[in-house]
This record gives C-alpha cells, sequence and structure tokens, in this order.
C-alpha cells in the first residue's frame, strides 16, 4: 500500500494532480481544500495517501493535513459514500466543522454536501456521531489523568469547540502547573491554556 507519495507535479486539476516519483506518474485524487494549497506544475509535492483498492479499480487520495485525511476515512466507513462524496464533504467543510455538525446532528448543513440526500445523512451522523463521542471521551481521560478532574476535561472541551486539535491542546495543558488546576477556577485555567497555543 502507498501511504506517502514526494515528486514534482506534472499536471494539476480540482479534482486530481499527477505526481512523478521514481520515474512514474501517479495520478492522486484530492479534495478542493487540497487543491489551494498544492503549488505550481513542475513544483515539489509530498502528501500523505489513501490507497483505495479493488478488484478491478485502484485509486491513491492525497491529503495535506491529517485531521482531513481522518474525517475522510471516517465518511468512507459509511455505507454510501463514495470517494467522489467524501472528497466533496471535505470542500465544503473543514474537519472541525464536520465534526461538529455530525456531533449535533445537523442534517440540513450535511445534506448540502453533494450526494448526500436526508436518509444518507441521517446514516452518517447514526454511524459517526458515536466515534466521535467516544474519541472526545478518551482525550479526556488522557488529558486529564481520569475523568474525575472535572476542570481539565472542561478545559479541554473549550478549546476543542474554539477549533484547536488534540496535539495543540496536549501541548497547551502540557505547560499549565498541576497547583493551577487545583486552585483556580475553570475559566482562569483556560485564560491561562489560551496563552500557550
Amino acid at each position: 500500500m502507498i501511504a506517502r507519495i514526494k515528486g514534482n507535479i506534472l499536471e494539476k486539476t480540482p479534482s486530481a494532480i499527477i505526481v512523478e516519483t521514481g520515474g512514474i506518474g501517479f495520478e492522486v485524487l484530492i479534495s478542493g481544500r487540497t487543491f489551494e494549497k498544492i503549488p505550481e506544475t513542475g513544483a515539489l509535492v509530498e502528501l500523505d495517501i489513501y490507497t483505495h483498492v479493488r478488484e478491478d479499480d485502484l485509486k491513491l487520495v492525497g491529503f495535506f493535513s491529517k485531521d482531513e485525511k481522518e474525517i475522510f476515512l471516517k465518511l468512507l466507513s459509511v455505507s454510501g459514500i463514495s470517494i467522489k462524496i467524501a472528497l466533496s464533504a471535505i470542500t465544503i467543510y473543514t474537519f472541525m466543522e464536520l465534526k461538529g455538525l455530525i456531533t449535533i446532528k445537523d442534517v440540513d448543513m450535511i445534506k448540502r454536501i453533494p450526494g448526500i440526500g436526508k436518509k444518507l445523512a441521517e446514516r452518517i451522523i447514526l454511524e459517526l456521531k458515536d466515534k466521535f463521542d467516544e474519541e472526545d471521551m478518551m482525550e479526556g481521560v488522557l488529558a486529564g489523568g481520569g475523568i474525575k478532574d472535572e476542570k481539565l476535561f472542561e478545559v479541554r472541551q473549550a478549546l476543542k469547540t474554539l477549533g484547536y486539535n488534540g496535539r495543540e491542546i496536549d501541548k497547551a495543558l502540557i505547560k499549565v502547573k498541576p497547583e493551577d488546576i487545583k486552585d483556580k477556577k475553570v475559566e482562569e485555567i483556560l485564560k491561562t491554556a489560551l496563552k500557550e497555543v
């Protein structure tokens, strides 16, 4: 399986690029958001790759962002979601926007993605909401030494709501002193953490 590709861009369109590496040109499907970050033809590019293999088909999908790849794979795991629909989803919405829409069960906003009707939007919410809830719970456990540490858990959730990713949040919370967590209110701890992200 191809997991990453690095090479020169031979051709580029809003939906795909051709990357030459080792004398071979690989077609890599991309989202609109990835296209916006792709350099000009002839330039060097490096992308994370998802290799989609079927009996009579092999496709490469490229990503600059780990979060973009993560939400793409989650969407693709839902019955009825094709590569084309998943790429449309991450073109229209960011990782945090999609995660938020699924978490709050916003069927109407999810239906704005080309190829997704009401039933498919409801299926996406049904199949993915619990996965996101479980991940958030685990992140809270890892960051706070246990969910019983409610202050740190609340700060983490607040930072996630503001759009920070897990790595940024972990980096900020590591710098928060244990005595501050014990003695200060959630709002004060949040202010301290925001100075570190």
